[in-house]
């Protein structure tokens, strides 16, 4: 490498970020993620390896068996490439820290991402898009179409900012980002999330019933009895192990059932 390349810049950084999407294009039993993974990687190899050769080498190193969560890897990526930069720089002969660092981050995010994203944080977004479209007066569809759009935003708002602001995160951080994370804590976050989602349900189940029969609702005493039940109900799931989206499907079933019998 020479002296004036600029190495790995933040343009590259974001190539590799973009490149995080297609993670999962050449998804293969034996290797799981290893060619996405690559691919991802190969712009920080270009930016700091001049020698065509040396530079296959490297991205050789990446091709054994990695799998984690998509959103997730974003983070392994920006670490690896500092890894890898450091030792191309320094022509270090122990270049297979990296891989070891990306084999031992990439459980633990596997763990995180699926409890965060996909059993709590998509419920809950969803939860939220379901409310609007509840609550939104009869006969206005646009103001209903604004429930899938706030699922979609609130979710994709969270995603996509881990996907591409996590390889600058990893790389500035190196590996003080596994301290970065203990100190944040995300399973407390999923069990705050969870909480507020069956907050959510309950409070949207009031309200829809409010709506649908006006009369029977005035009474303060039937009101907070239904709100008090469905929330011991929720709470009592949630201390005997359900999670928030099996608690969400529930009161879908629910609110089908009620419907066809025509209690809705």
């Amino acid at each position: 490498m020479k002296p004036e390349d600029p190495g790995v810049t933040s343009f590259t950084l974001l190539r590799m970020g973009l490149r995080s999407f297609c993670l999962q294009a050449c998804w293969n039993f034996q290797r799981v993620q290893n060619l996405g993974f690559a691919y991802a990687l190969a712009p920080a190899i270009r930016a700091v390896e001049s020698v065509r050769e040396l530079r296959a080498q490297a991205l050789k190193r990446h091709l054994e068996f990695f799998v984690t969560h998509p959103y997730c890897a974003s983070l392994i990526l920006g670490v690896v490439a500092r890894l890898e930069e450091k030792s191309i720089r320094e022509r270090d002969t122990q270049a297979l820290e990296a891989n070891r660092i990306k084999l031992g981050m990439m459980g633990p995010l596997a763990a995180l991402g699926d409890s965060f994203f996909w059993a709590t944080l998509k419920p809950a977004t969803a939860l939220l898009g379901v409310c609007v479209v509840l609550f939104t007066p009869a006969g206005k569809v646009w103001p209903a179409l604004a429930g899938p759009g706030v699922f979609l935003g609130l979710f994709s708002l969270a995603h996509l900012s881990l996907r591409l602001g996590g390889v600058f995160l990893g790389y500035h951080r190196g590996l003080e980002i596994i301290q970065d994370l203990r100190r944040l804590n995300p399973q407390r976050w999923v069990r705050y999330i969870g909480l507020f989602s069956a907050l959510i349900a309950g409070v949207a189940a009031a309200g829809y019933f409010q709506l649908r029969h006006p009369l029977l609702s005035n009474s303060h005493f039937t009101d907070a009895g239904l709100l008090m039940v469905l929330m011991v109900l929720l709470m009592g799931g949630l201390r005997h192990g359900l999670s928030a989206s099996h608690l969400f499907y529930l009161l879908a079933a629910l609110g089908l059932v009620s419907g066809w019998l025509g209690l809705g």
